[in-house]
C-alpha cells in the first residue's frame, strides 16, 4: 500500500513522510483514497482482508494454516494488481 501510495502521490504519503513513519490509520486512509484514485474498489476489500491477516495471524496469533490459507488468494490478488499499478507509471490505468 505504501508504495501504491508513493507513486500515485496521494496526500497521506505526504503525511508519513512528514511524520516519518507510516502509521496504521494513515495506511488505511491512504487505501482508500488509492483505491478511489484507481477506481479499482477491491484494493480496499482485499487491504481489509491483509490487515486482518496481520493482526489476528501474526500479532493476535489466532488463525491457523487453513485461516491463513483462505486469505492467500485475496494478498496474492493485491500483490499482482499492485506489481501491474507499477510497472503501467504513475496514470494507474491501461
Amino acid at each position: 500500500m505504501k508504495a501504491l501510495a508513493e507513486l500515485l502521490g496521494v496526500p497521506e504519503a505526504e503525511k508519513a513522510r512528514s511524520f516519518g513513519k507510516w502509521f496504521t490509520w494513515l495506511l488505511d486512509k491512504a487505501c482508500r483514497r488509492v483505491a478511489r484514485v484507481l477506481s479499482e474498489y477491491w484494493v480496499k476489500s482485499v487491504w481489509d482482508a491483509a490487515y486482518s491477516l496481520h493482526v489476528w495471524g501474526f500479532h493476535e496469533v489466532k488463525l491457523d494454516v487453513d485461516d491463513v490459507r483462505m486469505d492467500l488468494p485475496h494478498i496474492e490478488w493485491l500483490l499482482e494488481y499492485t506489481k501491474q499499478v507499477i510497472s503501467r507509471g504513475t496514470s494507474g490505468k491501461s
